[in-house]
């Protein structure tokens, strides 16, 4: 039978408030009685009810989180990040796959919230109006990476997605190129397909280079799509002098599909993606991408999240940061 706080207690000699008190830190306790009530604890192996304690104190040090692929590179680096920070914190996780389901996704939030979670953390590529209308009515607080959405309780944290998709097509641009396709995400994704199709426009528009709607190819985010895509641009025989792929998992499929074709990389076509996930340096050849600090969005928007839970003030609910352009084999010079 399991032991009772009223057991612990009578062991220390103490009232249950006491006990509470040094449970939770609450108040301050005399060392001498904190060292008794600990000691009774230890003695009678006494394991606090998890369920009881986030009635009572209204906070059950459990975060959910939402995905959209716990396969996928990103999403796997992304959670890393988080747990660190969480853990460290004293928080567990309850993470939860949408498989790309907006339907999903939302179920996903409302289980969650009703789970008595202390918050959540989702990770997606769109926002409907399912999605909003679920802010609207939650009161806990919520982190949303990769996404940008104003509301009570709403941090964002991500990167400025149409600079990082400009600066990787200049970069082929630069080189006097002038057939530069792009395997884009879903225009419906705002982020990963809209803003980033945006970039790839702008630096088409600023060099002075036409669009040419042939060589722009849509696809999902993994390696699959990448590798048909990739054959059908080596059947259509657009010639393309360059390519720049809207994450690195296609891109890994779209290289694969070059070289079993017979193409070398960079000689033929370069190619570049998006992302920079920990297979993008060793794969062959290694991927020349747009890096996101992958990491640091976990840690920010679990550290973010902790401290409106613990009642702290934000200096900013928005969290924009830096990219970068890593040059690898896939690119020549």
């Amino acid at each position: 039978m399991a032991v009772t706080i009223t057991q612990v207690a009578q062991k220390a000699g103490v009232s249950k408030a006491t006990v509470s008190r040094v449970l939770n830190d609450s108040k301050p306790v005399s060392p001498e009685t904190r060292t008794r009530v600990l000691n009774a604890i230890e003695v009678l192996d006494f394991k606090p009810n998890p369920t009881a304690r986030s009635l009572v104190y209204k906070k059950s040090k459990t975060i959910g989180v939402v995905v959209t692929d716990i396969d996928n590179l990103f999403v796997s680096v992304l959670i890393k990040g988080i747990e660190d920070v969480a853990y460290n914190k004293g928080y567990n996780l309850i993470i939860s796959n949408s498989l790309g389901s907006s339907a999903k996704e939302v179920e996903l939030l409302v289980m969650l919230n009703d789970k008595l979670v202390d918050g959540i953390i989702f990770l997606t590529s769109r926002l409907l109006k399912e999605h909003k209308a679920f802010f609207k009515k939650s009161s806990i607080p919520i982190s949303l990476v990769n996404v940008s959405y104003n509301g009570k309780n709403l941090i964002s944290i991500r990167i400025d997605h149409r600079k990082a998709a400009y600066d990787m097509t200049a970069y082929f641009l630069r080189k006097n190129y002038n057939r530069v396709g792009m395997i884009q995400a879903s225009p419906e994704d705002h982020l990963t397909g809209k803003e980033r199709f945006l970039g790839y426009r702008q630096a088409l528009d600023r060099f002075g280079v036409c669009f040419n709607e042939s060589l722009v190819k849509t696809g999902s985010l993994n390696a699959a799509d990448g590798y048909r895509i990739g054959q059908e641009i080596v059947n259509e025989d657009l010639q393309l002098e360059a390519l720049f792929v809207a994450c690195d998992l296609m891109a890994f499929g779209a290289m694969k599909a070059f070289l079993d074709q017979g193409l070398k990389i960079p000689g033929d076509i370069e190619v570049a993606g998006f992302d920079d996930v920990p297979m993008s340096t060793y794969y062959h050849p290694a991927l020349t991408t747009v890096r996101q600090p992958i990491i640091e969005m976990g840690s920010k928007a679990a550290g973010m999240l902790i401290k409106l839970i613990e009642g702290k003030t934000l200096d900013r609910w928005e969290v924009v940061l830096p990219h970068e352009i890593v040059l690898r084999e896939s690119t020549a010079g």
